[in-house]
């Protein structure tokens, strides 16, 4: 293909918008669903489950993804994932007792798993090869960009309002995404190799890649479901800020994350943001004020906004990238295979005297990591 070719197609733009919406809405429930679940008088356990279950789900529907495949087209699987997210959004509100939202949260979870696969390939297939790394920069720049708004939208509609409000706002979030994805007609691509089993359902060419996001996404995804619960309780009152300038700045580093890797490769990128999520993670430990934990949200989002787009443009260009349509069903998993527990763990956390040694043990693994 043309290194001239501008990916900004009609599809690959629809992709762009609705990928972005989607992951407003998930963004926005991250830090305001476990006030929800304390609001619903839910125990700790009973929250952590409750907040990790969607990624339970999410991970088996990726399982078989690639069968999937051979069955619906990705058009079919995205409408269908957007379509729960919508549903579960309308249930959360009204079917409140402890088991119904479990339910709700499996099917929230069929959903993201959709989403978050399908999303990815379908962005893929509208890439040339040579312009991969940078594609994927852009298009990660459209869960990061609505992820720097949904916190400053999310927690004073919740405070303020309301969860009813809060809910309704998610719902005509959602409808927009589902009428974008019928405009989308999105360009044939072959199937060859596509898994079609569980033993298939993941490639050894993608496991360097798949064991790092797991690693650091223990690390990451728990401390972006904790940190609402840990603010609270060392009355620190800029927790939308928090994630405001961990997005604002992830979207800032993404595109030029992009060019980077394209020119040099992961390691440039992988070793400096390492290095700000350790930064970040002192300044968690020892927040006491709103500016620190600003601060903190900035080495955060620096960190998020590398790791994650590099690795998976990382494993995009391994040598089973003839099997494209299973890279992001192997790169998910890894990625929310670490937020099922840690959710649990850490918002009992919240509520026992270890807070400290709970991130002191994220340190620990992230010597591991550079070790």
């Amino acid at each position: 293909m043309s290194t001239q070719r501008s990916f900004w197609t009609k599809n690959f733009t629809l992709l762009f918008g609705s990928n972005a919406l989607l992951f407003m809405v998930y963004n926005m429930q991250v830090p305001v669903l476990p006030l929800f679940g304390k609001f619903l008088g839910l125990s700790a356990s009973q929250i952590g489950l409750f907040v990790g279950t969607i990624m339970f789900a999410a991970m088996v529907v990726r399982l078989f993804s690639g069968k999937l495949l051979t069955i619906f087209s990705k058009k079919t699987l995205l409408l269908v994932g957007v379509l729960l997210y919508l549903f579960t959004s309308i249930g959360y509100p009204l079917l409140t007792p402890f088991a119904f939202l479990i339910a709700l949260r499996i099917l929230n979870g069929v959903g993201h798993g959709l989403g978050t696969t399908y999303f990815a390939t379908a962005a893929a297939d509208e890439l040339p090869m040579n312009r991969l790394g940078e594609g994927m920069g852009y298009f990660g720049v459209s869960s990061m960009l609505t992820a720097s708004l949904a916190p400053l939208i999310a927690l004073p509609i919740a405070q303020h309002l309301g969860y009813n409000a809060f809910f309704i706002t998610c719902i005509i979030i959602l409808a927009f995404p589902v009428l974008m994805l019928f405009f989308m007609t999105p360009k044939p691509v072959a199937t060859t190799n596509t898994a079609t089993s569980l033993r298939s359902s993941f490639d050894i060419a993608f496991l360097p890649q798949c064991l790092l996001v797991f690693c650091l996404g223990v690390i990451m995804n728990g401390v972006a479901a904790y940190t609402t619960l840990f603010a609270q309780q060392r009355h620190v009152t800029t927790i939308a800020w928090f994630f405001f300038a961990a997005a604002v700045v992830g979207v800032l580093m993404r595109p030029f994350v992009g060019n980077l890797f394209d020119q040099r490769g992961p390691f440039i990128i992988m070793i400096p943001s390492v290095v700000c999520l350790i930064v970040g993670l002192l300044l968690i430990i020892n927040v006491h004020t709103g500016w620190q934990l600003i601060l903190a949200g900035v080495f955060y989002g620096a960190a998020d906004g590398a790791i994650f787009p590099t690795a998976q443009s990382w494993s995009l260009n391994a040598p089973a990238w003839l099997n494209a349509n299973l890279q992001p069903a192997c790169f998910s998993t890894a990625t929310t295979s670490v937020w099922a527990p840690a959710p649990s763990s850490l918002v009992r956390s919240s509520i026992c005297p270890v807070t400290r040694q709970c991130f002191g043990d994220c340190l620990g693994l992230l010597d591991f990591i550079c070790y």
